[in-house]
């Protein structure tokens, strides 16, 4: 469910999400979104009121650094760079990549995710964090809330046992949170190149996700085979996240 912030962006609850046997996410405990470095104090106080126990911010040093996360009362920030220099990987500035460029570096980004040590590293504690607020509620993020986030909320849906199909349609939900920037984009002057790269920045594409999975899978053998040796899920853990997080029917 896509929820509106003032200085959040992309915010949304994955509660009410239905698996295949009627079992459903619960609301308000797995909560992602953009960056908080421009929550305003009203954002703040809502989170506060929604019972936020931990931040699982999954930026590089850098973006911190630029645009720290406000802090929410109550709450244990968490700094899991999925990728510790994002720059670095990406190679081309941001002000001089073209469309076609960042379509290029972002399935780069997806590659390195599946494949990195360090995103491993990061994915495994960003599961210890969820099995330690035992369904309390938790807010995860990077900058957009699209890629590293999308990453997670994809690899989450996946150990709690939702079918291909459901998880890449919560990825895809980025888009609609995302329409009103496109739309402030389009309705100034700006040219055809320049909403192309907005397009690649802004949105998500089903090919990325797609990719991160064939990556896992031709590593791993299967995504599950990823989640228990890389992750440590094992059975016991599994059950755990399926009982602070999902809702029987």
């Amino acid at each position: 469910m896509l929820l509106t912030f003032e200085g959040i962006e992309n915010f949304r609850d994955m509660g009410g999400l239905v698996r295949e046997d009627g079992a459903s996410l619960r609301d308000g405990v797995l909560l992602r979104c953009g960056h908080l470095g421009r929550a305003t104090d009203g954002d703040l106080a809502r989170l506060e009121s929604m019972g936020v126990c931990a931040v699982i911010d999954l930026r590089d040093v850098s973006e911190r650094e630029r645009e720290p996360d406000r802090a929410v009362a109550g709450a244990e920030n968490r700094h899991l760079p999925a990728v510790a220099d994002l720059g670095a990987l990406f190679g081309i500035p941001i002000s001089q990549i073209t469309a076609a460029q960042a379509h290029e570096e972002f399935q780069t980004l997806y590659r390195y995710l599946a494949q990195s040590e360090e995103s491993k590293n990061a994915y495994a504690e960003f599961f210890a964090c969820l099995l330690r607020a035992a369904g309390r509620p938790v807010v995860f993020h990077c900058t957009q809330g699209k890629d590293r986030t999308g990453v997670g909320a994809a690899l989450l849906l996946t150990a709690l046992g939702f079918d291909r199909s459901a998880v890449v349609e919560e990825y895809m939900l980025t888009n609609r949170a995302m329409a009103r920037r496109m739309d402030a984009l389009r309705a100034r002057e700006t040219t055809e190149s320049e909403v192309a790269l907005a397009k690649e920045i802004f949105l998500v594409f089903r090919e990325n996700i797609t990719l991160y999975f064939q990556c896992l899978e031709e590593a791993y053998g299967s995504t599950q085979d990823y989640l228990k040796k890389a992750l440590g899920l094992g059975p016991a853990e599994i059950a755990a996240l399926e009982k602070y997080y999902m809702q029987l029917p």
